[in-house]
């Protein structure tokens, strides 16, 4: 497996926590702390485009792909639609006065991870409030959909719970020492890959009450921030505070190779974003360096 790394794109001034893919494959849009959507262009790298600005810290962005308008949590002040073609605020939907650290778009539902345990789900096309669920007392951190009928919810007391769509708790287990940040999910052989702040891969088998975990590696040194799988499903990524990226072998968990900055020039601070970009395969790395890497695996 060769490493290279094809681009370095530079802009913001605060570290960067949401990546996101556009409808056409080479743009690539970005978030964080200085509250900028930055689209960039993977065909031509150069200066990234504004797209809005949004006063304080953006956790999430998520593009409604059908409707070309992006959802943008702000923390403390609710969510704003950006329609990408002209960079119009298009909605503004006020939410409890929490961060908002993941949305997940479910068919007509559009389901929201709060501080202290709190999920909001709206409705997609009225963008009126459904329902709150109230689960635990820590953050919600990742949503991830296991098939069409159920959601599984990581959240910062270390457990992963999965909700129905009629909002209903159908199972949950004590998945991480302390916060779930990222999952995957493969639908095959309905694995659940998840990582969190102990630093470990966990791979589940998905039973309701008999869920376990079939294996599980210690990773990295410090949190996993962010865990993505590449687009043919071979590999995946993991980010790390420690600085790191590592590439590993889907099938046995093996890892492959370690993205570092002595070796390869990657990131200096804490790593917390990853996207496989369905363009070239390009894997994309988002930093509290305020700096987003593109790299070429192969």
């Amino acid at each position: 497996m060769e490493i290279n790394r094809i681009d370095t794109f530079s802009g913001h001034k605060a570290p960067i926590y949401s990546l996101e893919e556009g409808r056409e494959p080479h743009f690539i849009y970005s978030a964080g702390s200085d509250g900028w959507v930055v689209e960039w262009n993977l065909q031509k790298p150069d200066v990234g485009k504004v797209l809005a600005h949004i006063e304080g810290s953006v956790y999430c962005l998520k593009l409604d792909r059908p409707s070309g308008i992006f959802w943008v949590g702000q923390n403390f002040e609710g969510i704003h639609g950006i329609q990408t073609e002209d960079q119009s605020r298009v909605f503004s939907i006020s939410m409890p006065n929490k961060s908002i650290f993941d949305i997940c778009f479910w068919d007509n539902q559009v389901w929201v991870a709060h501080d202290h345990g709190l999920i909001s789900v709206l409705d997609k096309e009225s963008q009126q409030l459904i329902k709150h669920i109230k689960s635990g007392d820590k953050s919600a951190r990742k949503f991830c959909l296991l098939g069409q009928d159920k959601i599984a919810v990581g959240f910062s007391d270390g457990f992963i719970r999965v909700f129905n769509k009629k909002f209903e708790l159908e199972f949950a287990w004590l998945a991480h020492e302390l916060s779930v940040f990222s999952m995957i999910y493969d639908s095959v052989s309905n694995h659940l890959l998840s990582v969190g702040r102990d630093a470990k891969i966990k791979r589940w088998f998905l039973q309701s009450e008999k869920t376990h975990v079939v294996q599980e590696v210690a990773a990295h040194i410090y949190a996993i921030h962010d865990v993505v799988m590449s687009p043919d499903k071979q590999f995946f990524a993991s980010a790390s505070m420690d600085k790191t990226i590592k590439i590993w072998n889907v099938s046995d968990l093996n890892l492959l190779k370690v993205l570092d900055a002595p070796r390869y020039g990657s990131h200096k601070n804490s790593v917390n974003k990853l996207l496989w970009s369905s363009y070239e395969d390009y894997l994309v790395s988002a930093s509290d360096d305020k700096n987003i890497s593109i790299w070429k695996i192969h």
